[in-house]
Formats: C-alpha cells, structure tokens, sequence
C-alpha cells in the first residue's frame, strides 16, 4: 500500500471528490425533508399541536443543535481532530447508526412532552456532526474545486428533495431519511476500517483558499464575521418565506406537491442547474457575489408571489417564480458548504464550521421557521407575510453591498 504522504493520483481525487458530495448529499438531503418538513408534520399533523407549540420544538432544535455544534467544533479543534480524516469517518459513521433507530422512533412520540424530549436527542446527534461533516470538504476536495463540490452537493440534495417522499406524510419522510442514511452509513463503516481510508490520506494540510489571521479569539477575522452575517440573513430569508408558502395549501399543491411530475421534476433540476452555475460563479468571484446574487433573487421572487396572490394566484408566474426561488436557494448553499474550510485553517476548521453553520445556518433557520409558524397562527396575511420577507431580503442586499465595497 502507498505511503498516506504520497502524491494523489486523478482516480484518488475523483473517489474523494465523490465521497464527499455522496456522503454530505444524504446528509442534507436529510436535513431538508425529515427535519425541516418533516418535523413540523409530526408536530401539527400527527400530534395534533397548535402552530405556537411547534414553533417552540422548533427553537429548541434550533438552540440544541447550536449548542452542541459549537463544543463539537471545539473538540474537534482541541483534539486536534481537524486533520484526522479517518477520525471524522468514525464519529460521523457513529451518528448516522444512531440517527436512524432515532429517526425511526418518531412516530411512536404521542405528546408534546415526547416530542420536545425527541427533539433534544435528534439535535445532540445533528450538533454532533454538523463540524464533521462540513470539514470533510478540506480533507476530501482542493481548494481550487471546493466551489464545484460545492454546488454539487447542493444540486444534487435538493433534486433529490423535490422529488422524494412525494407526498409529504410523516411515514414517507421517515422512510426515505432512512433510505438514503443506510447507503451513507455503509460508507462511513467502509472508510472508518483502518487502512481502507488511505486514499484519502493525500492532504497537505495547507490553509483554505481565502483564509486570514484569525482574531484575538483565535476565530473571528472580518471575512469570517461577514460571512456569518450573510449566511445567516440568507437562511433567514429562505425559511421565513418558504414555511408560510408551504402552508398555503394552493401554492404548495401546485408546486412543490404538484400531482403533475413534470412540475417536480422542473423545480428538481432547475435546482441542479442553480448549483452547477453557482459552483462555478464561486471559483471564479468572490462568495459575497453569489450572497448578493441570493438576496436580489429572493427579493424578486417574493414581489413576484405577492403580485401573484393580489392576482388571485396561483397562476402560471407562480412557477416562474418559483424557479427565481430556487435558483437563490442554490446559490447561497453553495456557499454555506464551501466558504468555512476556504477561511480556515487545519487548526480552526472546527470552530469556524460549528459557528458558521450552527449560527449562519442552523439557528437562522429553525428560528425563522418558528416566527413563520407563529405569523401563520396569528393569520397574518400571506401577501403582507412575503412583502416583510422581501422587505428584509433588500436589507441583507444592502448589507453585501457594502461588504463588497469594503472589500474593494
């Protein structure tokens, strides 16, 4: 067997290439039905609880999850861990075996005591990996081509979510969360036998593409700190917006429920599409573009469903638009899955994941879902709903705006 130290060969850096987006594929596929969707069917549908008590479960997913992300990427720096690819397979081979009885036991939850005590224990898992999984892409793919895994991964996640489960029942969600762990898992287990990761092994263990001096903390720099920021705006914006149209029955049955496969098929690889350009747009332009490019989108999209509504939608715009829609959503993953290990190092990578995704992503988003569920309770208009969204959509514009020119 070749040294670890050895040069990679081309099949050596299209296996890793492919481990990574498979393994972060599933993941976020997960990520996107199970919890994001799934969750909130168990807690209105199957539980039979009002959108104020879901939005609670949803917080303290939200604050569960960060917890934990945040002194899992601490660990995984302390320990030294942030180079130690085999380490990652292992702890992250663990979770997804755990996940899956833990994902399967969703549907024996009878109260709203069970579902918050559920929620504690998805969220220590989820926390858990969130650094490991991430960081992966510093191991695993060259600086130069982290943009194209990137969007893969992005693409290729949400084409799958577009279409699978198709309908959204609480049993389908399960079945498919566990349809695409199982496949991951076997991987992990693969990968985490000693000798059988030395492939992989190839890394020099340099800094990201864009990384700088860290801050007195030891984390925070200004790029980093942007980014958080406009991650976290993006998510925001995504879910505020995306939880309140899902739940107007009109719109979500004729798009992303459409009985009509052609319709779900379009949204699935117009997403596919987002992601192969936004890969590419990452290499070559700064990450604050695409964000920028993210929130215009946004902004437009939701002008545009609010045009539709006043018009008495859903009419043909409304699918127009909702290619605008993912097409944004598209961009601004791409980032959220590349730009940590391109700002840090090999001896921060786990804290700048943990707090990059545990607060740019994690908590925007679960936090926004859970005011989307209370401004559904207080039944505040969906036009006047999606007008704030767009109105806060152009304040985060404004916000990349001036980073970039900082940046000049």
């Amino acid at each position: 067997m070749r040294s670890s130290f050895s040069a990679p060969t081309r099949r050596d850096r299209a296996v890793a290439f492919a481990v990574y987006v498979f393994v972060l594929t599933a993941a976020y596929y997960y990520n996107l039905t199970f919890v994001q969707l799934g969750l909130t069917e168990v807690g209105l549908e199957q539980l039979g609880l009002v959108p104020e008590l879901v939005a609670v479960g949803m917080g303290l997913l939200a604050l569960v999850t960060l917890g934990t992300t945040l002194l899992s990427g601490y660990l995984m720096d302390r320990l030294g861990l942030g180079t130690a690819v085999q380490a990652k397979f292992r702890v992250l081979f663990g979770v997804v075996l755990l996940q899956m009885p833990v994902t399967y036991a969703v549907t024996a939850v009878t109260s709203f005591g069970g579902f918050l005590v559920w929620i504690c224990v998805c969220s220590l898992l989820l926390g858990t990996a969130i650094p490991f999984a991430f960081s992966l892409l510093a191991d695993l793919v060259a600086p130069e081509i982290r943009g194209y895994a990137a969007g893969a991964v992005a693409g290729a996640a949400f084409f799958l979510a577009a279409l699978f489960p198709f309908t959204w029942e609480i049993e389908r969600f399960v079945l498919s969360a566990i349809l695409v762990l199982a496949p991951a898992a076997l991987v992990l287990g693969a990968l985490s036998v000693p000798g059988l990761d030395s492939r992989f092994e190839y890394r020099a263990h340099t800094a990201g593409r864009t990384a700088g001096p860290a801050g007195p903390s030891g984390v925070v720099n200004t790029g980093f700190l942007a980014g958080v920021v406009l991650l976290f705006g993006a998510f925001f914006v995504d879910s505020f917006g995306f939880v309140r149209i899902i739940e107007d029955p009109t719109y979500v049955e004729a798009l992303w429920q459409s009985p009509d496969p052609d319709t779900r098929l379009l949204i699935a690889v117009t997403h596919v599409a987002g992601g192969v350009v936004a890969g590419i747009v990452y290499v070559k332009l700064r990450h604050v573009w695409l964000l920028a490019g993210s929130f215009a989108l946004f902004a437009a999209a939701q002008v545009l469903y609010v045009f539709d509504i006043v018009s008495g939608g859903p009419t043909a715009l409304a699918t127009a638009t909702t290619l605008v829609y993912v097409v944004a959503v598209s961009c601004y993953t791409t980032v959220a899955f590349a730009l940590w290990p391109d700002l840090a190092t090999p001896e921060r990578v786990g804290r700048y994941t943990g707090v990059g995704i545990g607060i740019g992503g994690w908590l925007a988003t679960f936090t926004s879902t859970a005011l989307a569920l209370v401004s559904e309770q207080a039944q505040t208009p969906l036009a006047l709903h999606l007008s704030v969204v767009g109105l806060t959509s152009l304040g985060f514009l404004v916000v990349a705006a001036l980073v970039l020119r900082a940046r000049r």
